[in-house]
């Protein structure tokens, strides 16, 4: 099997995994319910992954994998920072509010008790490589004087992860709410963005009400 084929079928199986994850929950799902549902033999599921968790562990960072790529394209290709942070909220809601992001947010506090390889996966991506690729961007505004210049790069992440998040998705892990729609996630991030330039941005604070 040619590389192209294979990371099709990864991509099957993936799918196939949080499927059944989603309808039986973390513990009642086992790799040999996932390769029927794929169709792909155990010995094969083993082969590449080794373990449910390896799988949703790759399964985590292939999901993480586009706000990673968004980051570091806008920080290479040194684009107007203010536009790549108002993009950034709608990638950012995408990977981390979505039906993905549930289940496995889910499955990581059950597997917190158990092997905890999921829950430091998230955190490997979110806070250790997504949240510092955050704080380049902010200072790459402080620094293009877009932001103002006292302002503490990792000051001005946190506030607006917290503006851009709040406690969507403890309250979306807990069923409280559902997955957010394309709607509910263009306009929180264009709510984030702005009260973020209001807090930071010389001139459109000024703007404020």
């Amino acid at each position: 099997m040619n590389d192209q084929k294979q990371n099709q079928r990864r991509r099957e199986i993936e799918t196939a995994a949080l499927e059944i994850l989603d309808e039986k929950g973390y513990r009642s799902t086992s790799m040999l319910q996932i390769a029927k549902r794929a169709s792909a033999s155990n010995q094969t599921l083993y082969a590449w992954y080794g373990n449910k968790q390896a799988l949703f562990k790759n399964v985590i960072d292939q999901n993480g994998r586009r706000v990673r790529d968004f980051l570091h394209q806008a920080l290479d290709s040194r684009q107007d920072p203010l536009l790549a942070l108002e993009a950034l909220g709608i990638h950012l809601l995408r990977f981390t509010t979505d039906s993905k992001a549930i289940v496995m947010n889910r499955a990581a506090i059950i597997d917190a008790t158990e092997t905890g390889i999921l829950a430091e996966a998230i955190e490997m991506i979110g806070r250790k490589e997504v949240y510092a690729l955050i704080c380049a961007l902010m200072n790459e505004l402080i620094e293009k004087g877009q932001f103002k210049q006292d302002l503490d790069a990792e000051d001005a992440a946190n506030s607006y992860i917290s503006l851009l998040l709040g406690e969507i998705q403890i309250r979306q892990a807990l069923g409280v709410i559902p997955p957010s729609t394309e709607e509910e996630i263009q306009s929180r991030a264009a709510r984030a963005f702005d009260l973020t330039c209001y807090l930071y941005n010389k001139t459109m604070a000024k703007q404020a009400p």
